[in-house]
């Protein structure tokens, strides 16, 4: 019988397309392109000698093959991931792929780069800032490993969720009578939750509004409000220079909380996955006003 040469290489990138569910996630999580990873699953199916994946509506699923060397090539990359940290030559680095709003990238993000590469040196973050909508996705499709996400409800898969206010925000000049009878409003672009809440309030309240300006990000949504042009609806993380908080006899409806949560990758179980996750939480919560 002639001896059949496993390369590890080949099995931790079968792993990583097993547990993400798809090609272009697993390829993304390792920083290789999609064909690439492609090519190395057709190397592994030549190697097994049949199929490993089968297509499961949208989402790729193993077959019986797959099924049975997917424990093999767990066992494998472990014992392998063991033998440079057995022989003194140091643990291998794993890339930790983090996403987190905007609103935290300013004040929550170089706190925690700082804090993870003090006390986990072998973990190399990789972070995104982007809307928490699109932060759900990249988790969902194993792109990311953990997510910092406003809004929403919270579940039992969080990891951590915390309420937090959702509080007017105007700039320091601007006089909170001016709004009158109908209150000019800066909103990110629908759907956000955000913008549902501030329109939300007012209705209920009887007060008629009017959007003089919509965004995609907060950096140019801080500006139009520091422009003086209107009112915003913010979870404040921080102050920012130019830019004041409603008080309540301000004449704007109070608004609702919402929650900050802190969410995971199902399938990411290292070895440093909770305590990295315990850092996170530790970070943000910090900084709640």
């Amino acid at each position: 019988m002639r001896t059949i040469n496993f390369d590890t290489q080949l099995l931790r990138s079968f792993v990583t397309a097993v547990d993400t569910g798809s090609f272009v996630a697993a390829a993304d999580q390792l920083n290789m392109t999609q064909p690439a990873m492609s090519q190395q699953m057709r190397r592994l199916e030549d190697l097994v000698g049949q199929p490993l994946f089968r297509r499961d509506g949208r989402k790729l699923a193993v077959t019986n093959a797959g099924d049975m060397l997917i424990g093999y090539a767990r066992q494998i990359i472990a014992i392998n991931d063991q033998i440079p940290e057995g022989l003194g030559l140091g643990s291998r680095t794993e890339v930790v792929h983090i996403g987190m709003p905007e609103h935290f990238s300013e004040s929550l993000l170089p706190i925690l780069i700082a804090r993870a590469h003090e006390h986990f040196p072998n973990v190399q973050l990789v972070v995104k800032v982007a809307r928490s909508g699109a932060l759900a996705e990249g988790l969902a499709e194993g792109r990311l490993q953990l997510a910092l996400m406003l809004g929403g409800s919270p579940s039992a898969d969080d990891v951590a969720a915390q309420a937090m206010p959702l509080q007017w925000i105007r700039a320091e000049s601007f006089d909170p009578t001016r709004t009158g009878d109908v209150v000019p409003l800066v909103l990110f672009r629908a759907p956000c939750e955000f913008r549902q809440h501030a329109t939300k309030a007012l209705e209920q309240a009887g007060q008629r509004w009017h959007c003089v300006h919509e965004g995609d990000d907060l950096t140019t949504l801080r500006a139009a409000v520091r422009a003086n042009i209107g009112v915003t609806a913010l979870p404040v993380i921080q102050d920012y220079t130019g830019l004041k908080r409603y008080s309540d006899n301000d004449g704007l409806p109070r608004l609702p909380d919402i929650h900050v949560r802190l969410k995971r990758h199902e399938a990411w179980k290292s070895r440093s996955a909770n305590a990295l996750c315990g850092l996170v939480e530790q970070v943000w919560k910090s900084f709640r006003h």
